[in-house]
């Protein structure tokens, strides 16, 4: 914006090279030029109530980071944020806790033509401070909000929330730390009782199961007893009636033992066949095997050779492929290099009538800036006239006074200029524009 100003400023000199410059200033200004405002957002950083050099300040508009700096000696930062936008600005020194704050701009339209102005005294803490308590830094310090209206400014009730959990009472930890105690105290002996408690209940419950467990092998006992009683009987019983059976049973014996031999003589010739059928089998399939084998060797054979001819023609179509690429990617860069020459040419033109344009308009504002000689017969004497100037500094502010005093008659010119780079002119308290101050006061040799 500054510059855009010192382009539009009537001229004072004729300066052809300082004329050239604010032309082509104006031509790349209109390419960054927006219609909406802006937030000037200033501050200091501070240690122990005093300027904290070398801090680093980064802005990020969303997740990107937007500009970062590292302020000077007096600690001080300014950014312009553009409107319409949230921003997270972190603050960070070595041997501090890491900070940062939330600048709520998106609910401002980013075309209000409004240029608030924010400012702020960033306090770092340093590490090892008893009282503080750091883990809250983890959330923004402060919010800014926008008021609807024309200004920025801070969420007053969440930095007062934000200063409360910052700093810790000792007084509020001992007292918590004691009902932890007392709590903990009361949660042990309670666990000690239900351990008791437990261990009894388990205790009973086994003095049950071995009662328990003992009946039951009482019981088992006594049946073993029966049992073994019954089958004493049974097996004097069973006696009787085998010396019978094994009279019967060796004849049946005899006659057994010639049947196992005519089934044994049986199945060893069946075992004879089966492996001279098994052996046949065998040697007719091994030819069979081999025939195959033979037959897909000379089919892979064949498909080999027809695979490696593909392979060769295709190899030999992507190389022609390749050289025709080649071919046309040179000739796209000859053509570039002539469209290059070709608007060299044509900005060198353009650059030469530009400069004879601006020689000749720098000639003629001589020529309409030459002072002529007034008629002697018209020629009165001035009265003698009084010149004085002051200044004055302010923090976004400078003005810089003339009072011209003829006669009876005083003129005060006054020229107001602001930090962010607009400047205004007054003559006798009422707005003028700047080539009229120039061309009153030129008269005069006081500087402007």
């Amino acid at each position: 914006m500054l510059l855009y100003l010192i382009v539009f400023r009537p001229f004072k000199r004729s300066y052809a090279l300082f004329c050239l410059f604010g032309l082509f200033v104006l031509t790349g200004s209109f390419s960054f030029a927006q219609d909406g405002g802006y937030l000037e957002f200033a501050g200091r950083c501070m240690k122990d109530q005093k300027p904290l050099p070398n801090s680093h300040v980064t802005v990020f508009k969303g997740p990107n980071k937007v500009t970062e700096v590292t302020t000077g000696k007096n600690g001080k930062f300014m950014f312009d944020l553009e409107l319409g936008f949230d921003y997270k600005i972190t603050f960070s020194s070595p041997g501090c806790a890491d900070m940062y704050c939330m600048v709520y701009g998106a609910k401002c339209p980013a075309d209000k033509a409004i240029f608030p102005i924010y400012d702020i005294d960033v306090t770092f803490f340093e590490y090892g401070q008893a009282r503080v308590n750091y883990l809250n830094f983890k959330n923004p310090f402060t919010k800014i909000i926008f008021d609807g209206k024309k200004t920025f400014k801070d969420d007053d009730k969440y930095v007062e929330q934000f200063l409360k959990d910052l700093y810790i009472d000792f007084d509020e930890i001992k007292k918590l730390e004691e009902e932890k105690l007392e709590k903990e105290k009361h949660e042990k002996e309670l666990m000690v009782k239900q351990k008791l408690e437990q261990e009894e209940k388990l205790r009973q419950e086994q003095i049950a199961l071995a009662d328990k467990k003992a009946k039951e092998e009482a019981e088992i006992l006594r049946r073993k007893l029966e049992e073994q009683h019954r089958l004493e009987k049974e097996k004097e019983a069973k006696s009787m009636v085998n010396v019978k059976e094994n009279e019967a049973n060796e004849s049946m014996v005899k006659e057994e033992i010639n049947l196992t031999i005519k089934k044994e003589q049986q199945k060893i010739k069946e075992k004879q066949n089966k492996a001279i059928k098994t052996n046949y089998e065998n040697d007719l399939l091994k030819l069979v095997a081999e025939n195959e084998k033979q037959l897909k060797e000379k089919t892979f054979t064949k498909e080999r050779k027809e695979a490696e001819k593909n392979e060769v023609i295709e190899i030999l179509r992507q190389e022609a492929i390749t050289k025709a690429k080649a071919s046309e990617v040179r000739f796209d860069k000859k053509i570039k290099a002539k469209q290059a020459v070709l608007n060299s040419r044509i900005l060198n033109h353009e650059m030469t009538g530009l400069v004879k344009t601006v020689a000749q308009n720098s000639v003629s504002a001589k020529i309409a800036g030459t002072k002529t000689y007034p008629v002697a017969k018209n020629y009165r004497s001035k009265t003698m006239v009084g010149i004085t100037t002051d200044s004055e500094n302010g923090t976004f502010k400078n003005s810089y006074n003339i009072s011209i005093s003829e006669g009876d008659t005083k003129t005060i010119y006054r020229k107001e200029k602001y930090s962010w780079g607009l400047i205004y002119y007054f003559k006798n308290d009422t707005e003028i524009n700047e080539e009229q101050y120039y061309n009153e006061l030129s008269v005069y040799n006081v500087p402007l």
